[in-house]
């Protein structure tokens, strides 16, 4: 039987497959081909994403436990950025010294585990109300953050160890 408050929820849910399909097809497309590595920008992104979830979790803090499943989605979030950026090659052109990071294809496998992880916590953590849909967006907003810094920090330092062995030859 259909949901009445969603007529077309078969047809929503086809186009959402087929945007998540489309994305990740021109994602896989881009990973075959490395792009540039700058060292120097790869504070920008966590140090936005951080501001965000500060600000975030300053409007409207947690409650009781919901500091420590906060904590957990870091360490979570953390351990998934450390596992993403073992999954890039970064390499070094010997002439130029210029850094280039290019995926393994195996990452787009990572990225779909995740966007199924994401509805699968929305879906089962909401019924019949379990988990707050605040603490949930609060916890992957948080894991988002330890996913995206802990990634940049590993390339960082991978990055600035291959420019020191360059240097030093």
């Amino acid at each position: 039987m259909t949901d009445p408050a969603q007529p077309n929820g078969l047809v929503g849910t086809i186009f959402l497959i087929a945007f998540i399909a489309f994305v990740l097809a021109m994602r896989f497309r881009r990973m075959q081909r490395g792009r540039r590595l700058r060292l120097e920008w790869l504070w920008v992104v966590p140090a936005l994403v951080g501001s965000l979830t500060a600000a975030l979790l300053y409007i409207a803090p947690p409650k009781g436990m919901g500091w420590a499943v906060c904590a957990g989605a870091l360490a979570v979030g953390a351990l998934l950025g450390w596992v993403r950026a073992r999954a890039v090659a970064v390499v070094l052109d010997p002439d130029t010294h210029q850094l280039s990071q290019r995926e393994f294809p195996l990452a787009l496998l990572f990225i779909v585990l995740l966007i199924g992880l994401r509805f699968a916590v929305r879906h089962y953590g909401t019924r019949d109300g379990a988990v707050g849909q605040v603490l949930i967006a609060d916890a992957l907003i948080v894991a988002l953050f330890g996913l995206l810094t802990v990634q940049r920090i590993m390339l960082w330092r991978r990055g600035r160890a291959l420019l020191a062995a360059a240097r030093g030859r």
